[in-house]
């Protein structure tokens, strides 16, 4: 009996040696000697990862420098953004002002040209006049003259029609 259960025994391990064989094994981890070799090796390992540190902190801090620059050129943009458009709205309101002048300007310089040619018409009309004046004071001075001459005539007509009839007033 004990033979058989020595060969069940042997079976046993037998069949779960080939289980073992046939099911897939997971990745095998280093032994103790590699391990006591990792050990050793820290320093170097330490070395590198301060080195690591050190380097990404030398990023860190030149993206830090130049995030900073970013945010300083960010706010001189806006702040000069702001000036330009208190400068935009300083020409804005004079633009305003000067258009508003310049219709004061185009009215003013139409009501004396409406002026200017009132006066100009007002002119021709007291040269016109004056000129009709001088022509009515001239045919009139005309008629004068010509009415005393024509007096004149009429009375030397009548002095000498009455001096051959008879005597005159004297004589």
């Amino acid at each position: 009996m004990m033979r058989s259960s020595i060969w069940k025994i042997l079976i046993f391990t037998c069949l779960i040696s080939m289980i073992l064989i046939a099911a897939p094994q997971p990745a095998v981890h280093a032994g103790f000697f590699s391990q006591i070799r990792d050990i050793f090796k820290a320093p170097e390992k330490i070395n590198e990862l301060e080195q690591h540190y050190i380097e990404a902190k030398e990023e860190l801090g030149a993206q830090q420098q130049k995030l900073e620059e970013s945010a300083k050129a960010a706010e001189e943009y806006a702040l000069k953004q702001q000036e330009l458009f208190e400068q935009n709205e300083k020409f804005r309101q004079q633009n305003e002002q000067l258009q508003k002048q310049n219709e004061q300007l185009i009215a003013q310089n139409a009501d004396m040209q409406a002026e200017m040619v009132r006066m100009k018409q007002e002119k021709q009309s007291f040269v016109s006049k004056l000129i009709y004046t001088f022509i009515i004071i001239a045919a009139v001075f005309a008629a004068y003259i010509v009415s005393i001459r024509v007096w004149r005539y009429l009375v030397w007509r009548k002095q000498r029609s009455t001096r051959g009839r008879g005597r005159g007033i004297s004589g």
